[in-house]
């Protein structure tokens, strides 16, 4: 009795499961920088030195059919590509290849599954991990007062999202 209780359960178990809607983890590279403003540096001017302006885009490309039964998001590099699709029966599930990359100011991080269905989310965190690694390749301690703009495009069958991010990258000076 216990073996065919064993059994049924498991059975159960494993229609349940697979019955359900089936998510899976999105692989993804998170970077995060320190963002300040002049004000909040209060550093004298021999304190820290301004090393350069750096500027970093991302494209990203939405299409969606007539009904959003099918939504693919992409960026302009080949990096990415995430496929939402529509059944009735099972709901969204998702279709991916390649790695998103998100990139945050330090005010800003969140972490959150939504973000991969917003492109204008999608382009601006993309945006902002490029700067984060030119800023990384400097050696720079954080950037300065960034400066985010995002421009939308119909382009007839899709749309595209342009995120444009410039910031003042920032050394502190030590004494040692």
């Amino acid at each position: 009795m216990k073996k065919l209780f064993f059994i049924l359960s498991a059975a159960l178990l494993l229609l349940a499961s697979c019955s359900a809607p089936q998510t899976s983890l999105v692989p993804r590279a998170v970077n995060t920088i320190n963002s300040i403003t002049l004000k909040e540096l209060n550093l004298d001017r021999n304190d820290y030195e301004i090393i350069n302006t750096v500027e970093a885009e991302a494209y990203i490309k939405y299409d969606s059919n007539y009904n959003n039964t099918r939504i693919t998001i992409s960026d302009d590099r080949g990096e990415f590509q995430l496929k939402y699709l529509y059944d009735k029966k099972k709901g969204w599930s998702c279709r991916y290849s390649g790695i998103v990359r998100f990139g945050y100011l330090a005010n800003d991080y969140v972490v959150s599954t939504e973000q991969y269905t917003h492109p204008e989310e999608v382009a601006r965190r993309l945006a902002i991990y490029r700067l984060i690694n030119i800023v990384n390749e400097y050696g720079a301690d954080g950037v300065l007062e960034p400066v985010i703009s995002t421009n939308v495009e119909s382009k007839g069958d899709y749309d595209v999202f342009y995120t444009s991010v410039k910031a003042k990258m920032v050394i502190v000076k030590n004494d040692k």
